[in-house]
């Protein structure tokens, strides 16, 4: 309650602001147990008269309006300026690849929509429901005529409506895939989320990245060139086998039946082999060198029989090795199915469960590379190992070598660590570097299995352009889920294929995806009632126009379809 200071009511707070007084009234009260003031500006104060010349209300909120346009800016609506380059270039990389033409064919008007989202995200990088004002301060609004609000309130709509509609997303994979010629890579990563999204994100007993956040699982396909083709959304807890027979199931529908499918040497498991031979599909998967098997096979090398053999103007010494696999007598797969090992000839029931093959690679160039940084880790260690001083020395050293712990023989000696080099440790490294082996069905050539092996580190790239849109999913409901994986699937797309286009035309050391976006976006655009013009195209732009193979900016673009004029006749007969 508010506290009059004297009998004749309240007592005027009196300030001076320059040349006039202005009169507060000042009341207290209780809030949470703590005195709060409380101030009312009454108006300003006449010492000559001693009285309070009370304050104008109209004319005080007239003040706040011309003070409120003095401030606004004036919108000329003859006149638009965007940043248009980067519209442009993904446009014509778009166009090029037939994007925008199977969208319309699987999404129909609503596409329009859909692409210029997808390209707001790969302009900006923003959030997906903060997309707005990328398309207002660039060109993509008037480029593809696009009215519809895409808020936050907007996006969430458009993205639920999206993901709701999985056979229109089956019907674009399925366009998309139909340029895949001869290999298909495959890889799965967890995702984190801020609820468990009905279900779909569970929480992990083991997670990489020690989150302790409800996770879910994305698999991501891509063609020989490391472009996307398809993706699929599964629960955080599902395993790899799973996943590989989702994928052989799409590609049995989409009617791939010939390509040969690549996985990362995580997926390598006899029960995976067996299970991809047994329907009668070829694939390429990196060994693993814990495995007993392949660390014989690396062992064998230096004695068998090797061919020097070409691939992307390098040479590797290669050996061929015939691989088995046989029902294990002593262990079960997790889900409690047979498991398979693998099996050399000579080895007992070798190869009854199916054949496979193996080669063993070995490359000079990595050679020499892994010893050096091997022995630039070990020095390193060595010095910071010199430096620790502590209760327990051991345990800090193991903390700072991580896996390198195993080069070396530890003791503790106070405070310090006494730190030598396993000389059997080191030779074993050196014994292995430069080597790697390439698990295939019988059928592929050591050629294919190189190809598939080179799209299996384009894939990692996909994923690395996938994460770089935002950490997590903000969202508790599986269809926007969806919706917004769609849209990042798209936008990825766009992405690999210009990095693609720059390692064909051996402009990594010079240019990437980013910087092609942001040089182009230099471009400016102006339309001054029925004039439209470009700004000065740089040579920089010219550049990435002649490496990406689209042709220089010209003239200003507005109201664009999707699609080319070309791709109408095969839409028609898609419909």
């Amino acid at each position: 309650m508010g506290r009059p200071r004297s009998t004749d009511g309240l007592k005027p707070t009196l300030v001076r602001r320059g040349e006039k007084i202005y009169a507060y009234e000042t009341t207290s009260r209780m809030e949470n147990g703590k005195k709060v003031n409380i101030k009312r500006y009454l108006g300003v104060f006449d010492p000559a008269t001693g009285k309070i010349l009370e304050k104008d209300e109209s004319r005080c909120a007239e003040r706040k309006k011309k003070a409120s346009e003095e401030r606004a800016f004036k919108v000329i609506d003859e006149l638009a300026i965007g940043d248009y380059g980067g519209v442009y270039l993904l446009d014509e990389i778009q166009r090029q690849i037939g994007l925008g033409k199977d969208l319309f064919r699987s999404f129909g008007s609503v596409s329009k929509l859909i692409l210029a989202s997808a390209m707001a995200l790969t302009l900006g990088r923003p959030r997906v429901y903060s997309i707005e004002g990328t398309l207002d301060h660039t060109w993509l609004r008037r480029y593809y005529g696009v009215e519809s609000s895409l808020d936050s309130e907007s996006m969430t709509a458009l993205t639920e409506q999206m993901g709701h509609a999985q056979a229109n997303i089956d019907t674009l994979f399925s366009f998309r895939l139909e340029g895949c010629e001869e290999i298909v890579c495959w890889d799965t990563t967890t995702h984190g989320a801020y609820s468990k999204m009905e279900g779909l994100a569970q929480y992990l007993s083991v997670n990489k990245d020690d989150e302790d956040i409800p996770q879910f699982k994305v698999g991501l396909a891509t063609d020989m060139r490391g472009i996307p083709v398809m993706y699929r959304i599964y629960p955080g807890t599902l395993g790899d086998t799973q996943t590989i027979q989702r994928l052989f199931d799409d590609l049995d529908e989409f009617g791939l039946k010939d390509v040969i499918a690549t996985f990362d040497r995580g997926f390598l498991s006899g029960r995976n082999c067996r299970d991809i031979i047994g329907r009668g599909r070829r694939f390429v998967m990196p060994g693993k060198t814990d495995y007993k098997v392949f660390k014989t096979l690396l062992t064998r090398f230096k004695m068998s029989e090797k061919k020097d053999m070409r691939f992307q103007d390098h040479i590797y010494s290669v050996s061929e090795s015939e691989l088995g696999l046989a029902l294990s007598e002593n262990r079960v797969s997790t889900d409690g199915s047979p498991a398979y090992d693998f099996t050399l000839p000579g080895d007992e029931g070798h190869g009854k469960d199916g054949m496979l093959k193996a080669y063993i690679c070995f490359d000079s160039e990595t050679y020499n590379d892994q010893i050096q940084s091997h022995k630039l880790l070990v020095s390193d260690i060595m010095e910071k190992a010199s430096k620790i001083s502590c209760r327990d020395p051991v345990k800090a050293f193991n903390k700072l070598a991580g896996k390198a712990a195993r080069f070396f023989d530890v003791a503790a000696d106070g405070k310090n660590v006494i730190v030598t080099a396993k000389k059997n440790s080191e030779s074993f490294f050196m014994n292995r570097a430069g080597m790697f082996i390439l698990v295939t069905t019988p059928d592929v050539t050591w050629l294919q299995a190189m190809s598939a092996y080179e799209v299996r580190r384009l894939t990692e790239q996909a994923y690395n352009h996938s994460k770089e849109e935002d950490g997590r999913f903000r969202t508790s409901n599986k269809d926007r889920l969806q919706g917004r994986m769609l849209l990042r699937f798209l936008s990825v797309i766009m992405k690999c294929e210009i990095a693609a286009r720059i390692r064909e035309a051996r402009m990594e050391s010079k240019l990437d995806v980013t910087t092609c976006i942001e040089n182009m976006s230099t471009i400016s655009a102006r339309r001054y009632r029925e004039c439209g013009r470009l700004t000065e195209v740089t040579k920089r732009c010219r550049t990435i126009c002649e490496t990406l193979k689209i042709p220089i900016p010209v003239e200003v673009r507005e109201n664009m379809e999707i699609y080319s004029p070309e791709d109408l006749e095969s839409i028609l007969q898609s419909e």
